[in-house]
């Protein structure tokens, strides 16, 4: 969402939701995704990567038995990240396919 169509926004709602529109002025990054192509808007904003994994690792990690002591925990929380980094490093995630044009036209250096 660009600059004028926050104002826009803003503007139009500030009377009826006046703490909303207070916290989108003072976050106004917070819609950053609307800049890149449409494809990929769900897979930027969305969590749900994050938090099923997060999920795992607190699932397997409830056992505190298992941890003795917090060098085993570590030890265990990286060797999640390596399984968790090698089963996703060849996925493309949903949408990027078919921005990839557009996200190298605007990343290129």
């Amino acid at each position: 969402m660009g600059e004028k169509a926050l104002q826009a926004f803003v503007d139009k709602w500030k009377k009826t939701y006046p703490k909303v529109t207070q916290w989108l002025v003072s976050n106004p990054y917070i819609f950053t995704f609307y800049d890149f192509p449409k494809f990929i808007w769900r897979s930027i904003y969305s969590t749900n990567l994050i938090e099923s994994f997060k999920n795992e690792v607190k699932k397997c990690s409830k056992r505190k038995e298992q941890f003795p002591i917090e060098d085993s925990l570590d030890r265990f929380l990286v060797s999640q990240f390596e399984i968790y980094n090698q089963s996703f490093s060849t996925r493309c995630h949903l949408g990027f396919d078919q921005a990839r044009a557009e996200l190298t036209a605007m990343f290129k250096e």
